[in-house]
């Protein structure tokens, strides 16, 4: 039996599991919701310390994590740049560390400085760019005990890299698609207010002008424009009235329409 046909058998067991976690990260759009649930899968599953670094402001920060550690993680420490995390982040390549040697050189920034330890970069491509975006790491290792990550356990931590990725860009999608959605509605708020306005200057005049004038040519040039400012300000009324609606139908969480979007 070749490597990777004994590679594919050890994955099979890890199967049902992925397909679980990948409902339950496809059921929220709360970033945090999802990489917390992530991680707790795989400590569940692993029995491993795991922890998310996350880019923010050119910092990578340790913002996640499950098991047991030395030092306080609530205060999201920063990943100090001689470490191997942003040398992963940056080449975008996974590594799989499972003798203390292999990372010799490298700084810590965690106090128990454990060498034996799975690092896997964090990304997604951006649906409407086709950019990929990387956006952290993942760390998975198992403290003191300095038990090393199998060849099954680094492909399953690669799959849930790939599935976090895939959760994160949707999430963002949605947000992108969310905050333009706001965008065009404050446009035509804001477009409404200013036709309203324009409809009553201009109906007001048209109807001074109707009342002295004297019967005639001008008085009829007059009642057109009076009535054709109350057909404008009846289609404003409509569309008013419709997106109405449609705020109505998206706090009760129904899907946008259409004209929504």
């Amino acid at each position: 039996m070749s490597d990777d046909t004994h590679l594919h058998k050890g994955l099979e067991k890890f199967c049902p599991d992925l397909v679980e976690i990948t409902r339950l990260l496809a059921q929220s759009l709360d970033k945090d919701i999802i990489i917390q649930r992530a991680l707790e899968h795989v400590h569940r599953r692993l029995g491993k310390r795991a922890r998310c670094s996350i880019m923010e402001d050119g910092k990578l920060l340790i913002k996640y994590w499950v098991g047991d550690y030395e030092e306080d993680l609530g205060v999201y420490p920063e990943i100090v740049k001689r470490s191997i995390l942003w040398k992963v982040f940056e080449e975008g390549r996974p590594v799989n560390y499972t003798r203390p040697s292999d990372i010799n050189g490298w700084e810590h920034t965690l106090k128990d400085r454990i060498k034996i330890k799975a690092i896997v970069p964090l990304s997604y491509v951006n649906a409407r760019t086709q950019k990929r975006v990387r956006f952290g790491v993942l760390s998975v290792d198992s403290g003191k005990t300095q038990t090393p990550i199998s060849d099954e356990e680094f492909e399953y931590l690669q799959l849930m890299a790939d599935l976090i990725g895939e959760t994160m860009g949707k999430a963002d999608l949605v947000q992108e698609l969310v905050e333009s959605y706001q965008k065009r509605e404050e446009l035509v708020k804001s477009m409404a207010h200013f036709l309203r306005n324009r409809f009553v200057v201009i109906g007001g005049f048209a109807r001074r002008l109707r009342e002295r004038i004297q019967p005639g040519q001008e008085q009829d040039y007059a009642d057109i424009i009076f009535k054709e400012i109350g057909e404008m300000e009846g289609c404003l009324q409509t569309l008013e009235h419709m997106w109405a609606e449609e705020e109505e139908r998206i706090g009760r969480g129904s899907e946008p329409t259409a004209c929504g979007l």
